[in-house]
């Protein structure tokens, strides 16, 4: 399997749209609402304008399967935020994520020459710290009831993932994506 990144553009905002509500994306959102037509058109046409952000879908064997993302960049900025999701359901478990990780950490660390990527999990969403900490995030800290969703409290898992960490992890998960048959195209 073949895995790469390509830049988010105006043909993918309804598939954005879609990947976003469904069910097993946003439970792990800090909202979790149905996002209508008018909303995410207003939130797609503000991001794709803001060059503080970087969006990606995430493409495994030619086909879109999710978005990676980079946020708080800025020409002066050591640190951004990181996040992303798997919406098709076939791409988990098989190498994906950890592919689109390290490609979004390559561009964060070699283009932008950020020193941190920092990152934030609901913190029941034990799969996806897992594969945080797998590609080289540390915790550093946890955020009792920090997000109101509706009726509920999130607490939040906060996690950092230094140049000096990618540096020492990047080898090891492209071994383990090898493992897997999954190339990374970039």
């Amino acid at each position: 399997m073949i895995v790469g990144l390509v830049r988010i553009s105006p043909a993918d905002k309804l598939s954005l749209r879609e990947w976003r509500n469904d069910p097993s994306v946003s439970k792990w959102m800090y909202t979790n609402h149905q996002i209508g037509e008018e909303e995410h058109n207003s939130w797609f046409d503000a991001m794709l304008a803001d060059a503080s952000k970087v969006y990606w879908k995430i493409v495994a064997d030619g086909v879109a399967v999710g978005s990676v993302f980079l946020t708080g960049v800025s020409s002066q900025g050591s640190s951004c935020e990181w996040g992303m999701y798997l919406a098709d359901m076939n791409a988990r478990g098989k190498g994906v994520a950890q592919a689109a990780c390290a490609l979004s950490f390559r561009y964060a660390f070699n283009e932008l020459v950020v020193d941190v990527v920092k990152c934030e999990a609901v913190a029941q969403n034990e799969n996806a710290i897992g594969l945080y900490e797998s590609v080289g995030y540390v915790r550093t800290g946890l955020q009792i009831d920090a997000v109101k969703r509706g009726d509920e409290m999130l607490s939040v898992v906060t996690l950092e993932l230094t140049r000096e960490s990618w540096n020492m992890s990047e080898s090891r998960v492209l071994q383990k994506l090898s493992e897997k048959g999954v190339s990374i195209n970039g």
